[in-house]
């Protein structure tokens, strides 16, 4: 990669009735965009002719232009300026389907390619039909990969980009939001999902959205941005108004958590037949499928007495499970685990604990402690330490199916999607560091799985649920423990919108990459 400048158009949202004027107004952004000086310029998902379509035949009305009239404007503007476009366009096809796709212009003006929007949101299955390609484009300054809105939401797609090459993800967006005023509009991919496909993968973000209506009935939140391979926001747009967010992409070295392709295979197996499926057709007796999940701020070190008085005094509040967070502790730690399994098999629940030896066997090792039975594992993935050759387990609980994550393993979405997969309720996550990213990261990893999460590092933890909001965190600086409540329905209900499903709609014979 060499330094350019990436300009993200946010432009106002128009009903397909106003075709004409959307057109004059982006094509004025485009000029905009070119006169900053940008080398890759972004505009929104369906930013031309609209993306709430109404009918498979957007075309067909007597106010949108042809599409190749369109597209030879947009070219037109690329090779004006000299810069590389992608943009959101509704693209027909001869067989009459039509794609929600970003189209690559490059300064030439001539079309180079495209991105066909793969993961469906609601309305868009009435009239798109998915891609299952995640092409990379080569620019020459940089390799920049397309995902389109919803998208973002499958941790897969950004990866198979990162895979095939991509130093630069531009999202093509249309974030749907709420809030009580428009100046608040914001939506959970520009806080925390957009930043975490940054992070896991190493690369930039550039995303481009849309403010304003469509229909009376569709919002969107603008907040237009840049992230940064750390997962931090370098400039971010407001939510209403027309605006070319520019910045200066520069190389950045960072550092993320190896891969291990070998353990992926499950992610590239046919749906149906895997028990998340099966879980969602289990009948639930509502009364007896609340559980109560604590998260406990890391120790200085473990301490088997400590640990069993903060569990026994959790059980006194009724906590069904509960997650410590990752401490250090000597060569042979394991020896005192048969106390903890005594308290428990005394007193029920479930109780994780982890610990990062740094002796003449660094590792990073983790239990899930329950009445009769303890299953022991060695993080899979770790940055410096060494790694054992077996993914985490899904373990059942009181409390529900429990998919056990340690340290780095929480960062790498492969894993956490596996356990996903295998019928995991509850993500539980300690953490031997308190990241600046590991909120979001927790966070994300419920959104894109519809589970709940209980991560605990030191000095702060939470709880997330299935939407990746939070139900309770740990005040900072106070090293307290908290519990919230969780219920199995939430977890096993994948559905994330009308005919959306973070399962069923994953493609997985088109992840073949990621195992290779």
């Amino acid at each position: 990669m060499k330094p350019f400048i990436v300009a993200a158009c946010q432009v106002r949202a128009f009903d397909i009735e106003a075709a004409e004027e959307n057109l004059a107004n982006i094509l004025r952004t485009l000029d905009e965009a070119g006169t900053a000086g940008a080398d890759l310029v972004l505009l929104p998902e369906c930013a031309y002719p609209a993306y709430y379509l109404k009918d498979g035949d957007p075309y067909a009305r007597p106010n949108v232009r042809p599409y190749a009239e369109v597209a030879a404007l947009f070219g037109g503007k690329a090779k004006e300026y000299g810069y590389w476009l992608a943009a959101g366009m509704a693209v027909p096809h001869g067989d009459g389907a039509i794609t929600n796709s970003g189209v690559v212009f490059g300064p030439d003006g001539e079309e180079r390619g495209r991105y066909d929007k793969s993961f469906l949101w609601h309305f868009d299955r009435n009239w798109f039909r998915p891609g299952g390609e995640f092409p990379v484009f080569d620019t020459g300054f940089c390799r920049f990969g397309i995902l389109i809105c919803a998208d973002g939401r499958v941790p897969e797609i950004a990866r198979m980009l990162a895979v095939n090459g991509a130093e630069i993800i531009c999202d093509l967006t249309a974030w749907v939001s709420w809030a009580r005023t428009t100046e608040a509009l914001t939506t959970t991919q520009c806080e925390y999902l957009m930043p975490a496909r940054a992070y896991e993968n190493g690369v930039w973000v550039a995303a481009a959205d849309k403010w304003g209506t469509e229909d009376g009935t569709i919002v969107y939140a603008g907040r237009s941005t840049v992230i940064d391979p750390l997962g931090e926001a370098r400039v971010c747009a407001a939510s209403g108004g027309d605006t070319v967010v520019t910045y200066r992409v520069e190389p950045m070295a960072v550092e993320t958590v190896p891969r291990r392709p070998s353990l992926y295979r499950l992610l590239t197996q046919p749906t149906e037949g895997l028990a998340a499926v099966a879980l969602e057709h289990e009948p639930l007796v509502p009364s007896r499928s609340g559980a109560r999940v604590a998260v406990v701020p890391s120790d200085t070190g473990f301490n088997a007495r400590r640990t069993i008085e903060r569990y026994l005094a959790l059980r006194r509040q009724d906590a069904d499970l509960v997650v410590f967070g990752g401490v250090p502790g000597p060569d042979g730690w394991e020896l005192e685990l048969p106390e903890l399994q005594a308290a428990v098999d005394a007193h029920g629940g479930a109780m994780v604990v982890a610990v990062t030896t740094t002796g003449c066997d660094w590792r990073q090792t983790a239990a899930i402690i329950q009445p009769g039975k303890m299953v022991e594992h060695t993080a899979s993935h770790g940055r410096g330490v060494q790694t054992g050759e077996l993914l985490p387990p899904v373990v059942t609980t009181v409390a529900g199916n429990v998919g056990l994550l340690i340290g780095d393993e929480g960062y790498v979405p492969e894993v956490a999607r596996i356990l996903a997969l295998q019928g995991a309720d509850i993500l539980a996550w300690p953490l031997f560091e308190a990241g600046p990213m590991a909120e979001r990261v927790a966070r994300s990893r419920s959104d894109e799985n519809r589970v709940f999460t209980a991560a605990a590092w030191p000095d702060g933890g939470l709880v997330a649920n299935p939407d990746g909001g939070l139900l309770t965190a740990v005040p900072a600086g106070t090293g307290v423990a908290m519990t919230a409540s969780v219920h199995l329905a939430a977890s096993r209900w994948k559905e994330r919108a009308p005919g959306t499903h973070v399962i069923r709609d994953r493609l997985p014979a088109a992840y073949g990459a990621l195992t290779k």
